[in-house]
């Protein structure tokens, strides 16, 4: 909506600009005043029929075609409306050629001062969103490093790294470098706005690997990457969130027949398509932090930021599953 203070200003001065011609050429102050109310009441009919519905519905939507017929529809209605009304005779030069060219400028001028406001609040938007997602940014990290990847998770892959170690066995060495690599990337690679996807996925697969270190039911596990992920960038700690609630509530750990299925789909060369879907116990209670969803809801608050009007997130919870599915349309 436009803001009440600039709105009025701006109206009056409008309001007292064509007053000044009016109260000239009528000579009375009521027929200056009211004439002066329907014409400036037509330019505000054409300012918000393009601002409220023509910009957003159309032009912020990129469909150009529309919009410029959109644009003429309302020049040659507002010329309709001043003649056929018998206003015509009012605002302009009665009975001269030149009032459709005066008609036409007038709607030209309040159209363009209405696109060049809405753009105007555009950028003031995307100004404030940007700053918005850099104050978030490092908090969301910190907030990332204590509930995402928690501490829990950390000992323990520490813990199963030290047994492993003390019987010499050969995977010791493989997961403290993973754990590292992925420790890593969170610290150093996460600080920038956005991070190539491959080394995202390259990160959640390190996660589904240190996971697995005490999972013998690997071969349940499915993490399917399909299309060209190169050259692709993403806001980074996105997609390990969904990851990590395949892990902490399912069912992996305590039944053979347990199963995670993660998918990592690129379509039309920018649009990402990830899913994740895993098994459950649904006789088990859920737990206070499962049912306050907090991770999800840092991660929907995220995707609000980065990609505005351009994802969409469905959970599912089913019979014995849940499913995740995350349509993101990346930056070209």
């Amino acid at each position: 909506q436009l803001k009440g203070l600039e709105q009025w200003i701006f109206w009056i001065f409008i309001y007292l600009f064509v007053f000044d011609y009016h109260w000239d050429w009528e000579n009375t102050l009521s027929k200056a005043l009211l004439w002066t109310a329907l014409e400036v009441g037509s330019y505000t009919l054409v300012f918000y029929l393009n601002y409220l519905l023509l910009v957003p519905f159309l032009w912020r939507k990129k469909k150009y075609i529309l919009y410029g017929i959109g644009l003429l529809s309302l020049i040659l209605g507002y010329i309709a409306l001043i003649r056929y009304s018998g206003l015509e005779a009012q605002f302009y030069e009665s009975g001269t050629w030149r009032n459709n060219f005066s008609m036409t400028l007038n709607t030209i001028l309040f159209l363009l001062l209405s696109s060049l406001y809405a753009s105007y609040q555009d950028r003031q938007k995307e100004k404030e969103r940007q700053f918005q997602l850099q104050n978030e940014k490092l908090a969301a990290e910190l907030k990332f490093l204590k509930a995402q990847i928690s501490p829990h998770f950390i000992f323990n892959t520490l813990n199963n790294i030290y047994s492993l170690a003390l019987q010499k066995h050969e995977n010791a060495a493989p997961m403290v470098a993973k754990l590292s690599k992925m420790m890593r990337y969170i610290l150093y690679d996460c600080t920038q706005n956005q991070v190539p996807l491959s080394k995202e996925l390259a990160s959640i697969q390190d996660y589904i690997d240190l996971h697995l270190l005490k999972m013998p039911a690997s071969d349940n596990v499915d993490f399917y990457i399909e299309g060209k992920v190169e050259n692709r960038n993403i806001a980074p700690l996105l997609l390990i969130n969904f990851i990590e609630n395949c892990f902490k509530h399912g069912n992996l750990e305590t039944h053979e027949d347990a199963w995670i299925r993660i998918s990592c789909i690129m379509e039309d060369h920018h649009i990402l398509l990830f899913q994740t879907e895993n098994s459950f116990d649904k006789n088990r209670q859920p737990s206070p932090s499962t049912q306050k969803g907090v991770g999800i809801e840092n991660t929907r608050r995220q995707l609000a930021l980065n990609y505005p009007n351009r994802h969409q997130l469905d959970i599912e919870k089913q019979a014995d599953s849940f499913k995740v599915s995350l349509k993101i349309v990346l930056d070209s």
